[in-house]
């Protein structure tokens, strides 16, 4: 702070006004004031670093006499804050330099494909046209196969159902045959049993039996006929046990002649050709 050259003037004593009340207080705002003015603008000096111009400031060891006023003082307007310093704008770090990016690389060119060789080609296509005509073969083989395996085993179960079909038929028809058979058979018997029970009749009819012979006497004979019911021959093949009785029945046979017989061409007549008959004679 520079002094001020100036002389101070001094108030003659008669001058000299009196104080007014107050005044004290206002001197101590005004330092304070002048004080908190001055740390600012050092610490706004010192924060942003930049030198300043030097402040000049003219100290007065009193101050004027104040002019005594009719009014009563109005309020002194409030004083506006001092702006505040601004900031320091940030510093901007350094740029790390970055390595130089390498050169790329300029494409390579392509290598053209070699050229196949046209009969290598022609044998491959050849080969291949080959592999799918036997496949195309086998195929059709394998399809044909399947096919008459199917139709194989349709014909054996059709042939299966066939005879069986014919099994049944055929054995049908053979107990049809065998009761047909049976029963031509049965009725054959009958028609014999006929005949032999009327021969054994008219033998019994004419044997002459001797009065002294009783009970129930059989005699078995064999008699051999020619067609039309003549006899050939008969003879006793077991005797009754009575002699008399035995001759009685043979001459019988001989008298019954033409024995009652079948027709020469029927299918009975065989059995009558040589005929073996039991005759039993009730008293």
């Amino acid at each position: 702070m520079k002094p001020d050259p100036r002389p101070v003037k001094e108030t003659p004593p008669a001058l000299e006004k009196r104080r007014q009340p107050g005044r004290l207080r206002a001197i101590f705002l005004a330092v304070i004031v002048h004080a908190v003015f001055f740390a600012v603008i050092v610490f706004g000096v010192t924060w942003q670093s930049k030198p300043e111009a030097p402040v000049e400031a003219e100290l007065w060891k009193d101050l004027p006499p104040a002019v005594k006023a009719t009014k009563p003082p109005e309020p002194e307007p409030p004083k506006p804050e001092p702006p505040k310093p601004e900031p320091e704008p940030p510093k901007p770090e350094p740029v790390k330099a970055e390595p130089p990016k390498p050169a790329p690389e300029p494409p390579k060119a392509k290598a053209e494909p070699p050229k196949p060789d046209p009969a290598v080609a022609e044998k491959l296509e050849r080969e291949k046209r080959e592999k799918e005509r036997k496949e195309k073969l086998d195929r059709e083989k394998r399809e044909k196969q399947e096919r008459e395996a199917e139709k194989k085993k349709q014909d054996d179960a059709k042939k299966k159902r066939e005879d069986e079909k014919k099994r049944i038929e055929d054995e049908r028809a053979r107990k049809e045959v065998e009761q047909a058979r049976e029963a031509a058979a049965s009725a054959r018997k009958s028609e014999a049993d006929r005949f032999k029970n009327a021969i054994a009749a008219k033998i019994r009819g004419k044997a002459n039996v001797p009065d002294n012979i009783t009970g129930n006497p059989q005699v078995e004979v064999r008699i051999r006929i020619l067609p039309g019911g003549d006899v050939l021959d008969a003879q006793i093949t077991r005797s009754s046990g009575n002699p008399a009785y035995d001759a009685a029945i043979e001459r019988a046979i001989r008298s019954a002649a033409p024995l009652p017989v079948p027709e020469p061409n029927s299918e009975l007549f065989p059995q009558f050709r040589d005929l073996r008959l039991n005759i039993r004679h009730e008293r």
